[in-house]
């Protein structure tokens, strides 16, 4: 989610060193699986990670690793929101709520506005031509915000969303453009469509159903507890924590290792609800094929189907080998890519 952020205030970032924060990474805790600690130590020490968890899934059942960490370490899980987004779209199709071809302005007060006449289906596709982020002024001053104070740049009612969508221009229209934007208004009007809010009914469709007692949509800053887990940014600074009230379907969840467990072998055996959404559909450069969110992607031999995400302290990654009945979980407490490191961290698991 972070990208395009980074992009806008780079000229300031670049006048930041760095700070002491994240450090290096803690030690096995001695919960869980040492072999797969092992396996997973050299690949996570690549970024200044003090907290990590992991978890592989394949035939014989699920192994843990927790580096300063628990089972019940609740981490920002950033736009790996967006794909129980895109499910719930998919269920809402299955279910007849709503088609493909559903207008945004059907759903949503847009009328009038170029988004009125985007499908939902072009924004879970990210071809909707939405631009990344709202291109308004407060958009800008929470980027900088982030960059200078760690502060949490989304503190965005569902009114202010819709009037970033209002003024949006469908820049690249037909083409992949990876869109918060989009997915936050994705959400929005699923959700309209089910005649309720989006919290309400991403936990009674997918959280509930599939037993993730420990993960949960934080609107605001109220809603957290004195003890909320934070992260470090990629200064090392320490982060605001990221509740981000309407943005909240395309990037608000917070979960632990095990509960992103859960959904990996949900989606693995296509019990988790609007599981369809994984089925690529759309052809991009160099081989990556596109579903609804997903990212399939081939390598070392294998058809990988990804999502990962990033929030101002956190990062994540799950990776799905469906073919092979395999999944890795990483989460960590800073800011710091993870998806080659998860890759390498697969193959060195093949042996």
């Amino acid at each position: 989610m972070r990208n395009a952020l980074i992009v806008a205030t780079c000229a300031i970032a670049l006048t930041l060193g760095s700070a002491p924060g994240a450090g290096a990474l803690a030690p096995f805790t001695g919960v869980g699986d040492a072999a797969l600690a092992d396996a997973a130590r050299p690949i996570l020490e690549r970024a200044p990670h003090d907290q990590a968890g992991v978890a592989y899934i394949d035939s014989t059942g699920v192994r843990y690793a927790y580096f300063g960490a628990t089972e019940d370490s609740e981490y920002e899980i950033g736009s790996i929101t967006k794909t129980f987004t895109a499910e719930l779209f998919a269920d809402a199709v299955a279910r007849g709520e709503v088609r493909e071809d559903t207008k945004v302005g059907e759903l949503l007060p847009v009328a009038g506005t170029p988004v009125a006449d985007v499908s939902l289906v072009e924004l879970a596709a990210h071809t909707s031509g939405l631009p990344q982020f709202p291109i308004a002024p407060n958009m800008v001053l929470g980027g900088i915000q982030w960059q200078l104070e760690g502060k949490n740049p989304f503190t965005f009612d569902r009114e202010e969303l819709l009037a970033h969508a209002r003024c949006a221009p469908l820049l690249t229209r037909g083409a992949f453009g990876y869109s918060t934007l989009g997915y936050a208004l994705l959400g929005e009007a699923v959700a309209a469509a089910a005649h309720t809010d989006y919290t309400t009914l991403l936990r009674e469709r997918i959280v509930e159903p599939l037993g993730m007692s420990d993960t949960w949509l934080p609107l605001t800053a109220a809603d957290l507890p004195p003890d909320a887990s934070t992260g470090f940014n990629e200064q090392g600074r320490p982060a605001d924590a990221w509740p981000i009230d309407a943005y909240s379907p395309a990037g608000g969840l917070r979960s632990t290792v095990p509960d992103l467990t859960r959904y990996a072998r949900a989606l693995l055996d296509g019990s988790a609800p609007g599981a369809d959404a994984m089925t690529p559909r759309w052809d991009r450069l160099f081989g990556v094929r596109s579903a609804m969110s997903w990212a399939v992607i081939p390598r070392d031999g294998r058809q990988y189907t990804v999502h990962s995400g990033g929030t101002g302290g956190f990062q994540s990654v799950i990776v799905l080998d469906r073919e092979a009945g395999r999944a890795l979980v990483i989460a960590t407490n800073r800011l710091a890519g993870l998806e080659i490191g998860a890759f390498d961290l697969l193959k060195a698991l093949d042996g």
